[in-house]
């Protein structure tokens, strides 16, 4: 098969009749069309977006303004609603191009089985107007939002990839059960389980502010090289908590019955509150301040070193 010929605009032949030459410009590389009139466009203006689908997927561009993008996302999503069949082991799959895409309100992801999935698989994908997950079972991969990144409780096979949110995002600042499991997600204040939440899901390299990871609840969960700040990762904390990172009060301030590897906390964290217990297991764990709790039922500190730089084995 022959290559396809280069050359300049000019040199180009206007077709006849309804017909329309179809050329690959020299200089640029850019597929052209040029009509009986002499007009020149890229290829890529007759082309919409919107037909770039199939079976089990379909591309949102996002190259218009950011209401033009929410439109554009959300006739996807509705005729994605519409298939038939879906299901666990058949899903549908909607690519977003980089953009800004600015809906009425909320961005309202409320039908399980449709992922969405930036094209770039970077946290591009910005919905101006926040967003909120009702639908368990879905798997939502470079969504941002600067707004509270909502989701409903005890959504167990959620699966959040590299996403982004606000204060009190990812189950934030309300009573519920933040599970399913979230991948390199960053929130700010009172996120991935703010207020008396318990954090039960998987929580691999996520990093939030102050107050996360289950405020004043229970982190139960796993947590994997994650980082917040003060009062963080629950005052009871039964979990297992790998490489984490925390401010005081933190990593069961009240209750660390868990089991902690290789994790840092500040002043009164690991059950040091007035009245806490430390009835876990600590792994080569510091403290940045104060001293650790004294262990009871069962409770061991391995190669650990407070806040003053001594040794503690119990």
């Amino acid at each position: 098969m022959g290559s396809v010929t280069r050359s300049q605009q000019n040199n180009i032949t206007s077709p006849n009749g309804n017909s329309l030459a179809v050329f690959v410009e020299g200089l640029t590389g850019v597929m052209k069309v040029k009509d009986v009139m002499g007009n020149i466009q890229p290829l890529s203006d007759f082309i919409n977006s919107s037909t770039l689908e199939g079976t089990q997927y379909s591309y949102v561009a996002g190259n218009g303004t950011p209401t033009e993008n929410a439109t554009e996302l959300q006739t996807a999503y509705n005729l994605a609603k519409t298939i038939v069949g879906l299901s666990a082991t058949n899903r549908f799959k909607i690519i977003v191009g980089t953009g800004k895409y600015e809906f009425v309100g909320q961005f309202l992801i409320n039908t399980q089985y449709i992922d969405f999935v930036s094209l770039t698989n970077d946290a591009d994908v910005e919905f101006t107007n926040g967003i909120s997950v009702t639908a368990n079972n879905v798997f939502l991969k470079g969504l941002k939002t600067s707004l509270p990144f909502q989701i409903d409780t005890n959504l167990n096979l959620l699966i959040c990839d590299t996403c982004i949110g606000g204060n009190q995002s990812f189950g934030g600042n309300i009573n519920i059960i933040v599970s399913g499991t979230f991948n390199t997600c960053i929130g700010g204040i009172q996120s991935f389980g703010g207020s008396n939440a318990t954090s039960s899901g998987i929580f691999n390299n996520c990093v939030a502010i102050a107050g996360s990871f289950a405020l004043a609840g229970g982190a139960t969960g796993i947590f994997n090289n994650c980082v917040s700040g003060n009062s963080s990762f629950g005052i009871t904390a039964s979990g297992t908590f790998n490489n984490c990172v925390a401010g005081s009060q933190s990593l069961g301030s009240g209750t660390a019955s868990g089991t902690f590897n290789n994790c840092v906390g500040g002043n009164q964290s690991f059950g040091g509150v007035s009245g806490g217990t430390l009835t876990g297991k600590l792994f080569y764990c510091r403290l940045t301040s104060g001293t650790f709790q004294t262990v009871s039922s069962g409770g061991r500190t391995y190669y650990c070193v407070d806040g003053n730089g001594n040794p503690n084995n119990q």
